[in-house]
């Protein structure tokens, strides 16, 4: 059977199956479902699959939503079973996923950009987004995701951080897939904002702005609900703060939530151990050959985002201490403004209760 599509017709095991085949976009107003064609191996090697992978891609079709969720509704084959990495950013994420990548166990999908469409979308809606006809939407594209990858077999969807509004939908709809909120402290939170290009910086207010729509905190705090009338490093510590705050309110709605949290600093100071721990909570035990691929120099002491250029957790150590000795008073007039709020709140001591451990 072959299925209509913008450009061209494909099979039905293709559409639904094929590796190569990513769902990418939703145009909600159309009806219509973008997918573009890629290899495995790009895939595999890109840094991130949202609009800048697209260049990358071979090829690219629309198909209709109703063809393509009823496709979906009747397929008989079982798809694999995913886990997800959550965090708020600046925390090795990519890294992480890399190394994941590393073995057949594992396939990483870095940052998708449908979930980014998905999240802008229930935000867009605000409550409507809640209803049985979102969790369809939400189940549907989660589950176009997950393909028979050939050199993986669990899929690791790691969200971007602006996607966290759709974290709860996992634990809501997905209460049996594996999730880690990967973490930094504030410090190192607003250190690794200080070193990004100014453009990153000035994305902080709108970046607070939006996960405020995602939970209560502007109403209990509202003379912390303009970012744009704050500093791009008080908006930043803003975000830390309320993406650690939706998460507790998230686990507390769900306590028994397959969820763990890390502490990127773990990660960095023993990454062999950390992705031991990890790829166990996400059902493999990984034996020495893979835990040398995991850990192997070529991945740990590379830049995560360019592997062509040589970078070391040490080196990122060096770099990290140099810029709070030079910002030494700006850090700590922030961090004098916002933990009075983040000790209120308790945070980020909770995260200690739902920590990834053996």
């Amino acid at each position: 059977m072959l299925v209509r599509t913008s450009g061209f017709s494909v099979t039905v095991p293709a559409l639904l199956f094929d590796p190569e085949f990513l769902v990418f976009d939703v145009a909600p107003e159309k009806g219509l479902t973008k997918f573009l064609v890629a290899s495995e191996e790009i895939l595999a090697l890109s840094p991130f699959i949202d609009i800048r992978f697209e260049p990358l891609a071979q090829a690219q079709f629309w198909v209709s939503n109703a063809d393509l969720f009823e496709l979906e509704s009747r397929r008989d084959v079982a798809r694999p079973r995913p886990a997800f990495i959550f965090h708020h950013a600046f925390v090795c994420s990519t890294l992480m996923a890399r190394c994941l990548n590393r073995i057949d166990a594992f396939f990483s999908l870095k940052e998708p950009w449908i979930l980014r469409r998905l999240a802008d979308l229930k935000r867009a809606r605000a409550g409507a987004a809640s209803g049985p006809g979102w969790r369809e939407y939400f189940c549907r594209y989660v589950c176009l995701l997950c393909r028979n990858f050939r050199t993986g077999r669990t899929p690791v969807i790691k969200a971007t951080n602006v996607a966290n509004n759709l974290l709860e939908d996992v634990l809501d709809f997905l209460p049996a897939q594996r999730v880690l909120y990967l973490y930094s402290d504030l410090e190192s939170f607003l250190i690794s904002t200080l070193r990004k290009a100014d453009d990153t910086k000035q994305k902080m207010p709108a970046l607070a702005q939006s996960f405020l729509k995602d939970g209560d905190f502007a109403r209990r705090f509202p003379h912390l609900s303009e970012p744009s009338r704050l500093t791009p490093l008080q908006a930043c510590a803003l975000v830390w703060l309320v993406s650690l705050y939706n998460l507790k309110n998230a686990l507390g709605r769900h306590p028994q939530a397959a969820l763990r949290t890390l502490d990127a600093r773990v990660f960095m100071d023993d990454p062999p151990g950390t992705l031991a721990l990890l790829s166990r909570y996400f059902g493999h035990d990984p034996d020495g050959s893979e835990m040398a691929r995991m850990t192997d120099r070529s991945v740990l002491e590379t830049n995560a985002k360019d592997p062509s250029v040589p970078y070391s957790p040490g080196q990122r150590q060096l770099d990290m201490s140099a810029t709070a000795s030079r910002h030494g008073s700006e850090l700590a007039d922030v961090r004098a403004w916002i933990e009075p709020v983040a000790a209120e709140l308790e945070a980020p001591d909770f995260l200690q209760a739902h920590r990834l451990a053996g």
